[in-house]
């Protein structure tokens, strides 16, 4: 009587094992997709998952699907420029690089210049949205010496790039004088002229007593034109101009030649 007491009493245990197996493999398996979804987010979402992966087939809206997700998600991203202004020291770039970096940005197009002892670099970014606000303030307080802006900016890949329609080159260079690059940039801004790259330097007279001032750039217009635009009329000006400073002035159209632009 007790050996089949005792093994009523197993396969008791057994059976209701088994029923507790094919209960949570019913419940599991029967869990709408939606609230799955919410679970696992809830889950991932504390341990940095980021994108939201759905196999082929798999009708998120169907509240009774059966079929398994993968949550990966992505955060949106956020693109700026940043510009970063200072007296020169070794290390800038690398500085601002690796904040840029560890923030999860990527820099696209940029630009560097030293002038008169200070240096100058501008960045094209992308970054995670989410970290616009900590690679700000990081950037202020970590970039040492120098003054750093972030401005919000298109994604370049968005832009729609006009076609170029007149290149000029323009090189003005004579007797220092007050207001030279003013008066040089008002000429090609009252023709739609635009200046999409410009160095101007100082330099000592061979023979002392005066400094000789030398801008030199490239100017450009981009369809439509303007219905008053006349490169004779544009070259006259810039002549006269140079005339009156004292200077000499020269505006070559580079639309239909290859020539040396400036970097």
């Amino acid at each position: 009587m007790c050996q089949a007491h005792l093994g009523t009493s197993q396969d008791l245990a057994r059976n209701t094992n088994r029923r507790n197996s094919r209960s949570e493999t019913i419940s599991a398996n029967t869990i709408p997709t939606n609230t799955m979804l919410a679970l696992v987010a809830s889950t991932l979402g504390r341990r940095g998952a980021s994108r939201l992966v759905v196999p082929v087939g798999v009708n998120i809206s169907d509240q009774t699907a059966t079929t398994p997700v993968r949550l990966l998600s992505s955060s949106p991203k956020k693109h700026i420029v940043i510009n970063t202004v200072g007296k020169d020291r070794p290390g800038i770039v690398a500085d601002v690089t690796q904040i840029v970096t560890v923030a999860g940005g990527n820099v696209g197009e940029s630009r560097a210049q030293l002038l008169g002892g200070h240096f100058s670099l501008m960045m094209q970014v992308e970054i995670p949205e989410s970290k616009f606000h900590g690679l700000q303030q990081q950037l202020t307080n970590d970039v040492v010496g120098l003054s750093t802006g972030c401005f919000d900016a298109v994604d370049p890949k968005l832009i729609e790039v006009e076609p170029q329609i007149v290149l000029g080159h323009f090189k003005l260079s004579g007797a220092d004088n007050p207001g030279i690059v003013h008066k040089l940039s008002s000429v090609l801004a009252k023709h739609s002229l635009t200046i999409a790259h410009m160095k101007t330097r100082q330099d000592e007279a061979p023979f002392g007593g005066t400094e000789l001032f030398t801008m030199e750039g490239e100017a450009v217009a981009y369809h439509p034109l303007a219905t008053h635009f006349d490169w004779t009329k544009v070259n006259d000006e810039l002549q006269e101009l140079g005339e009156s400073l004292n200077c000499d002035v020269d505006f070559v159209d580079m639309t239909q030649c290859d020539q040396v632009r400036v970097a």
